[in-house]
């Protein structure tokens, strides 16, 4: 017994070693994607940002950091956390685990990782078997879609070890040219957040549909793909493959039923997609974002493939209902089912061979959610007796973990039990034996969690649902409060969950500033402390004792301006204040929009957030 042990960690330590990727034999950012590749990301971000990211992560505020893959850097990039329900049950516990994205090129035009310009780095918030995401992704990549590329990876802040993450690559420029050719600049980009239906409605606004890139940004295009589609007569096909990828859509909407993916199109949220334009006016569809796989919303494995919706109802969601009631649509959409199923027929063993790789980082991961043992029997195919909840860490196991959250959140299944107990469901509704059309009742109406019978989600220890997230007050067709997008430097995850401290908090370039008296609001007009702002901006700075002046200088521009008074001079020309500058305490303070645009620089303000974001235009 103890040879064979000997033996399967020597195994072990060789597949982790032939999986990692040095910087000496990488040359594109493809080769950390490389299948079951562990790769290292250390990330170097001044301490007082790091705070500052972590005392308002919900906000998703931009900062400088210097991001290293495997030994190859990249300085000054962008990062913030990322998130929705995960980012807000984080941030309400005690742990840092946060998910990240980085954008290479936020502070640094053109700036990118070895052609790569955004990685996310997820932290497995509600996954056990830490495997969900990056099965999916893999399946839809067997299947010929066009998808982010993944990797699992040691992520270290500042030197810390803080976890074993899913890197994703961005749905960025890199990924549009690598999927959709070099002139994919002649199309448009569109993130599909909560709410998606593409329901058409003659005064809908589509605040759902965020404009990534493109031209489209009045959203035209869109609502027209939007009415086109739901014109289309029910059981017709029309011209809808005149502006629609049908294959796009049918193999999203059927890996989502098969792998019981309920946070999608099909899910309650009616989110997780992208949706490509091309030059010809043909919309494809980008899937994305499956932590939530696999029963990770619910494990309802008796979904009827006719009706493949958790929440609201089928005839709100045409991408599905138009499709599927054509027969030639919905006869290719079953052969994808079956195509799914074929390679799901080898799930156990996939599932036992990424065990063998990443199993010796789960075990070392001092932030993980969960016990090595609940990734055990998440990975595990277990007996009917055996499906019970794993008793919670030991106080000292939680104590060593700073994520610390015991019970797990999804379901109480391994990962293998759903897909075993899924493939008996669809064989049956393929034999005849089960039904293919399930009623969408109460048991859907719940935030697209499942069917709760026996199998409710569970919240991590120390942790509570958002708002808004709880089933009881789960909207029955989608999020009709949708959120505008606030002017800052920060992400869209969850502007309604935003919070800020008693002070104006200022972030030059991803840096955020620290001033000895604290900015204040007169006149519409916020003053800081001169010295520390122009230190900020790179300038050089002057105080005349005498004549109660201040004068900054930066790249030929120069600036004076005098105390108690509202006429400030830029380059010999003067100019008007709408506050004049004043001291406070020791500090001299003044308007720092005024000085930040006089030195060319772009000024944000989030009254919600409190937060002043200046940058380089």
């Amino acid at each position: 017994m103890k040879k064979i042990i000997s033996l399967i960690l020597m195994l072990t330590v060789f597949l982790s070693v032939v999986s990692y990727v040095s910087a000496e034999n990488t040359e594109s950012y493809e080769d950390f994607f490389k299948k079951d590749t562990i790769i290292d990301i250390n990330i170097d971000i001044n301490e007082a940002d790091l705070q500052d990211m972590y005392d308002f992560p919900t906000n998703e505020e931009y900062h400088s950091a210097d991001i290293t893959v495997n030994g190859i850097k990249v300085e000054n990039a962008g990062i913030r956390t990322k998130g929705n329900m995960t980012l807000s049950s984080v941030s309400r516990s005690d742990s840092d685990r946060y998910s990240f994205r980085i954008k290479f090129d936020k502070y640094v035009k053109g700036q990118t990782l070895l052609g790569l310009d955004e990685l996310c780095l997820n932290s497995g918030y509600s996954d056990l078997s830490y495997m969900r995401e990056y099965l999916h992704y893999e399946l839809l990549r067997e299947m010929g879609m066009e998808v982010a590329e993944t990797a699992f990876c040691n992520v270290y802040i500042n030197g810390e070890p803080s976890g074993f993450y899913l890197a994703v690559e961005g749905l960025d420029n890199t990924f549009l040219k690598d999927s959709f050719g070099e002139n994919y600049q002649s199309g448009n980009f569109y993130k599909m957040d909560e709410g998606a239906t593409l329901s058409y409605k003659e005064d809908e606004n589509y605040t759902y549909a965020d404009f990534k890139s493109g031209s489209d940004t009045d959203l035209s295009s869109f609502k027209e793909f939007v009415k086109k589609l739901n014109d289309i007569p029910d059981g017709e096909k029309g011209n809808i493959e005149s502006f629609l990828d049908v294959n796009s859509a049918l193999k999203y909407i059927a890996s989502n039923t098969v792998m019981c993916n309920y946070d999608s199109y099909n899910g309650n949220f009616h989110h997780n997609y992208y949706l490509y334009e091309d030059k010809n006016g043909v919309f494809t569809v980008v899937p994305w974002d499956f932590n939530m796989s696999i029963g990770g919303m619910g494990a309802d494995t008796s979904v009827g493939i006719d009706t493949p919706v958790s929440g609201g109802s089928i005839e709100n969601l045409p991408l599905i209902n138009k499709l599927l009631a054509v027969e030639e649509y919905k006869e290719r959409y079953y052969e994808y089912i079956r195509e799914i199923m074929k390679w799901l027929e080898n799930f156990d063993k996939r599932v036992e061979e990424l065990k063998v790789i990443i199993s010796p980082y789960v075990k070392n991961d001092s932030t993980a959610f969960y016990s090595f043992e609940q990734f055990e029997n998440a990975t595990t195919l277990q007996t009917e007796q055996e499906e019970i909840q794993t008793p919670p860490d030991t106080a000292q196991e939680q104590e060593n973990k700073r994520g610390g959250f015991g019970s797990d959140f999804g379901n109480g299944k391994s990962i293998l039990n759903v897909v075993s107990e899924r493939l008996e469901n669809l064989n049956a509704q393929f034999n005849g034996t089960a039904e293919k059309s399930t009623e969408n009742s109460d048991r859907f109406n719940r935030g697209g969690f499942g069917d709760f019978k026996g199998e409710p989600p569970q919240i991590p220890d120390n942790m509570t649902l958002p708002d808004g997230f709880n089933p009881e007050n789960m909207p029955k067709d989608g999020n009709n409060g949708r959120r505008e997008r606030p002017e800052g430097d920060f992400g869209k995850g969850m502007f309604d969950k935003t919070s800020s401290g008693d002070e104006i908090r200022v972030h030059v370039n991803g840096r955020i500033t620290a001033f000895d008296t604290a900015p204040v609001i007169e006149n519409d007009t916020t003053l800081v402390g001169f010295r520390g702002i122009s230190e900020a901006l790179g300038a050089v700075v002057n105080w005349d004792e005498t004549t109660q002046t201040v004068t900054a200088e930066k790249d030929g521009t120069s600036i004076i301006l005098t105390i108690g008074s509202d006429t400030a001079t830029v380059n010999g020309e003067s100019i008007s204040l709408l506050t004049a500058p004043k001291i406070i305490g020791n500090s001299t303070m003044i308007p720092i929009r005024f000085i930040s645009e006089q030195f060319g620089m772009k000024v944000k303000w989030d009254g919600n957030s409190k937060l002043i974001t200046i940058t380089s235009k």
